[in-house]
């Protein structure tokens, strides 16, 4: 396990524009940079911003990666637990409610990202309910795309902190 410090690559820092919508008292807005954590050095060049909006019931979650590998798809999920050097510290992923006859992908926060030829990515994703306070704390990113059905996305490669939630704070979180 690898813990990075340092900042964001510099074309992902003219991506942070917070959308007008966002400034609006009545919303909350979470961001973490990083990885906090890389789980698979193969991975320790990996960039990765995370920005989360909730506002009038819906919550929009977008990720920016960057130093992967080019033209491949990856996992990426909302996970319960913030990053630590054990990979299975960020916890299972958030599940808004546990209705089984709901399916996965409409009770949890699926963030899967293709990069390009230079290894970038962005990925946003709109779940039509906002996440439960302190009730999510990372975003995984994961070695396979995810699978519709189980939800199940391969070994954990990096993991980004970020407080979810209505009772989260905002700021940055990460490295």
């Amino acid at each position: 396990m690898v813990s990075l410090k340092g900042g964001v690559v510099a074309t992902l820092v003219a991506l942070t524009v917070v959308p007008a919508a966002a400034a609006a008292a009545s919303t909350v807005v979470d961001h973490g940079r990083g990885p906090t954590v890389v789980h698979d050095t193969a991975y320790a060049s990996a960039r990765t911003q995370v920005h989360a909006w909730s506002r009038d019931g819906y919550t929009q979650v977008r990720l920016m990666v960057s130093g992967l590998p080019a033209h491949r798809t990856f996992g990426a999920h909302v996970h319960t637990g913030r990053c630590g050097t054990d990979p299975l510290a960020s916890g299972g992923h958030y599940q808004h409610g546990t209705d089984a006859a709901t399916p996965l992908g409409e009770r949890e926060i699926w963030l899967d990202v293709t990069t390009d030829a230079k290894g970038k990515g962005i990925t946003t994703t709109v779940v039509p309910w906002t996440v439960h306070a302190g009730a999510a704390g990372s975003v995984v990113l994961h070695a396979d795309p995810t699978n519709p059905v189980t939800g199940a996305a391969g070994a954990r490669l990096v993991c980004t902190t970020v407080d979810l939630g209505g009772g989260a704070k905002g700021g940055h979180a990460g490295h």
